[in-house]
């Protein structure tokens, strides 16, 4: 088997707004920790695959379909890319026609320079509940929270690390972050690598439409970045360190394409919960107006959405593009697959088929309750 890893710099070459809260109108130039991406590729005897984690909000599933077509020529065998976003409130505006094409040529370059090694490969996977980090931020809404961690290692060497966790990153507050940064998830992963030097480190965000960290956090600065990135990176190294069950690593995967309906009716307000925060009732409104732009650019909806689960052997890794509520998770058993959502492209909140929940994600969820239960029973499928 054939294993490589690179991390490459996403920080931009010029000003560009930053991309994950209505407030972000203005370009923005300062860079206060990087925003990185991390290359993993792994190959056997027939074919190739490419995880891409960038430290991004989201990316359409056009940069994807570029990239591959970029790459093929590279490879003698046939290879297969799947581009993750860890959902960074404040990376760059993927949308800006110069920063995307300057990820995509950075991203390409960096395929491109991979070293690959030729090992004997197994691997381990750990899950464990962990609400540290983040919590359920609804009203009347319980949330899942999962850490998870795949552990690759070349004979007796652990060599690469895929952690997995469900949580926006958003600890800073958006009106006083004018500069860019990778938030919680850059800190955790610089942590990680200047403890442990030997290994590489990289992220797949989890379903964290429900989840976040505001009522783990002692502030909205980077301090608390910082401690709450530790805190993290700290429960990561004790589950490294707790024994593992190795199985030789094997490299399948298979596709499958959905096709994407919508339900724009109107949500009835009528009966809101009277027990509901200032913060979501504000939030609601706010909501309300996203689902009037979001009616309003029917050219932004995916018409299909395209699932892909990795099987590593000790672990099924099934890549999603959409923001899914924790709800998925119980769908799937957290002893043999993950979720790495924001993969694959990039489309809104997707909330349970039958919850009802009243929040700022209710109206910015469109999807169709078929689509819905198309997610559920493909996710059943990989499983």
């Amino acid at each position: 088997m054939l294993y490589a890893f690179k991390q490459i710099n996403l920080d931009p070459q010029q000003p560009v707004k930053q991309f994950g809260h209505s407030c972000q109108t203005e370009p923005v130039a300062e860079v206060h920790d990087s925003l990185n991406g991390r290359i993993l590729a792994l190959a056997n005897q027939s074919r190739y695959f490419i995880s891409v984690s960038m430290d991004l909000l989201g990316i359409d599933y056009t940069f994807t379909e570029k990239l591959t077509e970029l790459v093929k020529p590279l490879f003698p065998k046939p290879v297969k890319i799947v581009v993750s976003c860890t959902h960074n409130h404040y990376g760059g505006y993927t949308r800006d026609e110069t920063y995307y094409s300057q990820c995509l040529e950075t991203v390409f370059e960096g395929i491109k320079s991979l070293d690959f090694h030729e090992g004997t490969l197994t691997a381990s996977y750990k899950s464990l509940p962990y609400e540290g980090v983040g919590t359920s931020r609804i009203s009347n809404h319980e949330a899942t929270v999962l850490l998870n961690l795949v552990q690759i290692y070349d004979d007796d060497q652990e060599i690469i690390d895929i952690i997995n966790y469900n949580c926006h990153p958003t600890i800073m507050k958006a009106e006083d972050t004018h500069f860019f940064t990778s938030e919680y998830v850059g800190y955790m992963l610089k942590r990680l690598k200047e403890e442990e030097n030997e290994v590489d480190f990289t992220f797949l965000q989890g379903a964290a439409g429900d989840v976040s960290t505001r009522f783990t956090r002692t502030g909205q600065n980077y301090g608390s970045v910082v401690q709450l990135g530790q805190r993290l990176a700290d429960k990561v190294n004790w589950l490294r360190q707790q024994p593992a069950n190795r199985r030789p690593l094997t490299l399948t995967w298979k596709d499958k394409e959905i096709e994407l309906t919508y339900d724009l009716s109107d949500i009835d307000t009528s009966l809101l919960p009277d027990n509901l925060t200032k913060r979501e009732l504000y939030t609601i409104e706010l909501g309300k107006e996203a689902r009037k732009n979001l009616i309003a650019h029917p050219e932004r909806w995916q018409k299909t959405s395209v699932l892909t689960q990795l099987n590593l052997g000790a672990v099924k890794i099934i890549f999603e593009p959409n923001e899914l509520f924790s709800y998925y998770l119980s769908v799937l058993n957290p002893n043999k697959a993950f979720l790495a959502c924001y993969s694959n492209g990039y489309s809104p909140y997707v909330l349970p088929p039958d919850e009802i929940i009243y929040t700022y994600e209710t109206f910015t969820d469109i999807m169709s309750k078929e689509t819905k239960l198309e997610i559920v029973k493909t996710l059943k499928e990989f499983d």
